[in-house]
C-alpha cells in the first residue's frame, strides 16, 4: 500500500462542518407623531439569513444545512472522524478537528480550525502508520433564505493544509481547497427537513513536484424531528475521485449511505453522530464492487458544539 493511499484514508473524513445559528425578524414602532390608535408596527426586517424557523446544520449527518451564525455570535466545536476498511491489509484512521465559528457580518460566518490525526495500517505484516496535523479556515456566505425563496442556499470556500509524516517515507504536505454549496428546505414545518450538498475538493500533494487530485461529492439527506431538539436522519452520498483537479482521469467512485442523530441537549450545547457505509463503488483497474483504494468502507462522525 502506498503512502498516498494511506493519506486518502487518513483524510477521508476531514471535512469540516460548523454550528449554524438562525436569526429572527425584528419589529419596531414609530414614535415621532402622536396617534390615538397608536403607530403601526414597522414591517419585519427580512434578509437571506433571517429565518422564522431554524434548522440545525448538523441535523443531516455528514450532509450540512445552510444556516450560518448570527452576527457577532461565537461557537466552538470538536469533531471526531473515523475511517475504516481498505482493499488490502488493514487500515484505521482517526482525525480530530477543533473549530471556532464566528458571525463576522450579516449572512457571513468564518470558522478557523485545527486538524490532527493518525492512521494505523498494515499489509503482509508490515506496518505503515501515519501522523498528521494542519489548519484551515471555512468561510460561509448565505445567498438564499428559506423564508424569502423557499430554500436556503449557502456558498462555502474551505482552504486548508495538512503536514503528514508517514513512517519511513519522510514528510509531505497536502494543500486542499474545498468549494461547496449547502442547500436545505422545510418539507413539514417542525417535523421534516431536506438538505442537498455539492462539493469539489482540490488537493495538491508534495513535496515538489506536487501531485494533483480532486474529489467531487453530491449528498442528500432527510432529517425528522422526532422530539423537541432531537432529529433522526438518513442520507446518501456519492463521491468520485480524480487524478487531476478537474473531472477527467477518474480514479474511482463510491456511494455511501447511513443514519445520523442530532440532540440539542441545552440551549447552548448540541451533540451529533453519523455513520456511513460504502454500498457501491469501483476503483479503476481493480476488481470488486467497492472502491476500497480511494475511499474507506466505513465512516464515522461525532461532533460536540457549544454556542455563546
Amino acid at each position: 500500500m502506498t503512502s498516498i493511499s494511506l493519506r486518502h484514508a487518513a483524510l477521508a473524513l476531514l471535512a469540516t462542518t460548523t454550528l449554524g445559528l438562525t436569526s429572527l425578524a425584528v419589529t419596531g414602532h414609530a414614535a415621532d407623531l402622536p396617534s390615538r390608535k397608536g403607530a403601526p408596527a414597522a414591517p419585519p426586517v427580512v434578509s437571506a439569513c433571517t429565518e422564522s424557523e431554524g434548522i440545525p446544520t448538523d441535523a443531516f449527518g455528514f450532509t450540512t444545512g445552510s444556516d450560518v451564525a448570527d452576527l457577532g455570535s461565537f461557537g466552538p466545536s470538536l469533531t471526531y472522524g473515523g475511517a475504516y476498511g481498505t482493499r488490502l491489509g488493514t487500515s484505521n484512521s482517526h482525525a480530530l478537528m477543533l473549530q471556532g465559528s464566528y458571525g463576522l457580518a450579516p449572512c457571513l460566518e468564518v470558522g478557523p480550525y485545527l486538524l490532527g490525526g493518525f492512521s494505523q495500517a498494515s499489509l503482509g505484516g508490515v506496518s505503515a502508520d501515519e501522523r498528521s496535523f494542519g489548519a484551515g479556515i471555512e468561510t460561509k456566505y448565505k445567498i438564499l433564505g428559506r423564508d424569502m425563496h423557499g430554500i436556503g442556499l449557502t456558498a462555502v470556500i474551505d482552504p486548508s493544509f495538512n503536514r503528514i509524516d508517514p513512517q519511513g517515507a519522510g514528510r509531505f504536505t497536502t494543500y486542499n481547497t474545498g468549494l461547496r454549496l449547502f442547500a436545505d428546505k422545510t418539507l413539514i414545518p417542525g417535523k421534516l427537513y431536506a438538505a442537498l450538498n455539492l462539493s469539489h475538493d482540490l488537493t495538491w500533494t508534495g513535496p515538489d513536484p506536487y501531485a494533483r487530485s480532486s474529489t467531487f461529492t453530491v449528498g442528500g439527506s432527510l432529517a425528522w424531528q422526532v422530539l423537541d431538539g432531537v432529529y433522526l436522519s438518513g442520507e446518501v452520498r456519492h463521491q468520485r475521485a480524480h487524478n487531476t483537479l478537474g473531472f477527467d482521469r477518474q480514479a474511482g467512485y463510491a456511494t455511501f449511505a447511513g443514519p445520523g442523530v442530532f440532540w440539542q441537549a441545552t440551549k447552548q450545547f448540541a451533540i451529533s453522530a453519523a455513520y456511513n457505509v460504502q454500498v457501491a463503488g469501483k476503483a479503476k483497474g481493480q476488481p470488486g464492487d467497492l472502491d476500497l483504494t480511494n475511499f474507506s468502507q466505513h465512516l464515522v462522525k461525532v461532533k460536540a458544539a457549544y454556542s455563546f
